[in-house]
């Protein structure tokens, strides 16, 4: 992890970094500071690193249109995806984000894969035009109670390569742990369908806890938890509530597809996408 940077270092890494984003033609401009600041701040100010990871993640989104297209939260394709979800975006002890997605849909009947990969999108570009507190860690709980075996006919192969490289290498986060709970016994299986795409420093941060375990309570505090989760922080679906309540006052924005690179020639982006693939960032 680089060493803390002073307010006039960061200032001056800010103006650096505008200033290459402002030099690349394919990229996008007029960004706003709180969304170059994330990707600094995710890549612990480390110049070279965080124009990696903006490159990739203004690459992938133009890349990727099937998952940025046809999202509006207000339209029924959205709202069923919605439905059978609970999701929290919390700020909880220790300067950390605490991401839950929780889902409610017993036999799979209404779960569409691209959907959920959508809605992921929708819900994360939300967090990054409202938030502007940056916490020290970003720790993802994925609630797994209703997923079945069925899940392996609605999976894809392509969107989960892409899912995993924009999580792992993207996003703007400093993601440290990923904890899946009520996790069946046959969730190796389901596991093993995205593992290939992960690194090594991904797949240590991944946790499992069996249903009725107590195992998550060695890495989070009850207090941070929510009340599905033996925790006193509130019900996950008021908090569902509170993240439609962001997603609704930024719907102008999120029903295109924010923040892409322009085409490039096919052989220089075949190039440059191999290596920004090789970006990893400092974990501690």
């Amino acid at each position: 992890m680089a060493e803390k940077k002073s307010q006039e270092e960061i200032e001056k890494l800010m103006v650096q970094f505008r200033e290459w984003i402002n030099s690349q033609p394919h990229l996008p401009k007029d960004l706003e500071d709180r969304l170059l600041m994330r990707f600094l701040h995710s890549c612990y100010y480390d110049l070279e690193k965080a124009k990696s990871a903006a490159e990739l993640f203004f690459s992938i989104r133009a890349a990727s249109p099937d998952l940025l297209k046809d999202r509006d939260p207000s339209s029924p394709q959205m709202q069923k995806a919605l439905k059978i979800v609970n999701l929290a975006q919390l700020r909880v002890a220790g300067k950390r984000n605490l991401w839950i997605w929780q889902l409610n849909d017993p036999g799979l009947e209404n779960f569409d894969y691209l959907q959920d990969a959508r809605l992921f999108f929708l819900t994360t570009d939300a967090w990054l035009l409202n938030e502007e507190v940056l916490e020290e860690e970003d720790i993802v709980i994925m609630d797994v109670k209703d997923v079945t075996l069925k899940i392996l006919a609605k999976f894809n192969l392509s969107i989960a390569r892409t899912l995993s490289k924009y999580q792992q290498d993207a996003i703007p986060i400093r993601l440290k742990q990923v904890h899946v709970i009520n996790a069946p016994s046959f969730i190796d299986k389901i596991f093993g369908l995205v593992k290939p795409f992960l690194k090594q420093g991904m797949t240590d941060m991944i946790h499992f806890h069996s249903p009725k375990s107590e195992t998550l309570y060695k890495y989070l505090n009850k207090e941070d938890l929510p009340e599905d989760y033996g925790g006193s922080n509130g019900k996950m679906e008021d908090h569902m509530k509170e993240v439609m309540e962001v997603i609704m006052s930024k719907r102008e924005f999120l029903t295109e597809n924010l923040w892409k690179a322009e085409k490039k020639s096919k052989n220089k982006a075949s190039k440059e996408a191999k290596e920004t693939s090789f970006r990893s960032l400092d974990i501690d």
